[in-house]
Order: C-alpha cells, then structure tokens, then sequence
C-alpha cells in the first residue's frame, strides 16, 4: 500500500507566484534528491493553484454560480499543493530520517525558507488510497519512471 504526503505549500510575500515555481522546480527538486538519494519519493507531484483566471471554470456541483473561483482564489496563502507518494510508511520513515539529520536538515531548512512560507506550510499524512477510473472501475497506483 503506497503512503502519501500532502503538503499546501505557500510561498514566501517577498517571492513572485513565477520565482516562486522556478525555485521548486529548478533549485528545491533538485536539492531534495541529493539530499536523500534512493530514498526520494516513488512521485513528488506538485500542483500550482491558479491565480487570477482568464476563463474562470465552472464547477458542476455549484450550478455555475462561480463560488468555486471564488473559493480558489481565497484559498488563503496556498500557491502550490505537493503530493509525495511513497511506496509505504517505511520508505516514508526512511526520507524524513535523511531529511532530519543536522547536516542535510539545515541545507534542506535554508533553501525551503527562501521561496516557501514556512510557518503556513501544511502536510496531511494520508494512509490507504483509492482512484475510480474513468470506466467507473478501481484505478490502481502505478510507478512509471526509475527505481
């Protein structure tokens, strides 16, 4: 059974919603995979909340009454939300331990307060998964890449 982190990921005032993604991507990412090798995440998918629309979208369960953009836009501080998935708990456990340890925890704690709101960073620990696919059939977890 996989083990998820989600994380609401806010960044810092002084940082623009760009600088902001180019830093996680280029420069976080990156760091993150040096720091803890064979341990990374099976995925480390991130999401970036949509700010202002152009074409506002329309959600269903509302009748287009546009209280969902509104909802999204006052999403309070989050401009990105990260999804770590892990293999288990185990493989998890093995990550934060790298993460923790004084040396790499002090490189990892200086590069995330450069573009990321600390104080306002959130994670959810999420245990059993489900996905429904398209065909309305159970949708499983598969890794695609290396190992």
């Amino acid at each position: 059974m996989t083990y998820s982190v989600i994380l609401h990921v806010p960044r810092r005032p002084s940082v623009s919603s760009e600088e902001f993604k180019h830093h996680w991507e280029n420069i976080h990412i990156p760091l993150v995979k040096e720091l803890v090798g064979y341990e990374f995440p099976l995925s480390y998918t991130r999401h970036y909340i949509e700010r202002p629309f152009a074409t506002p979208p329309v959600d269903p369960a509302l009748d287009g009454s546009g209280a969902a953009v509104e909802e999204s836009q006052s999403f309070g501080d989050v401009d990105g939300v990260a999804v770590l998935t892990f293999a288990n708990r185990e493989h998890y456990d093995k990550f934060s331990t790298k993460l923790v340890e004084a040396k790499r925890n002090s490189v990892y704690k200086q590069d995330l307060s450069g573009f990321v709101d600390v104080a306002a960073l959130k994670a959810l620990f999420a245990g059993e998964t489900k996905a429904t696919g398209r065909d309305g059939g159970m949708a499983g977890w598969t890794f695609v890449g290396s190992v």
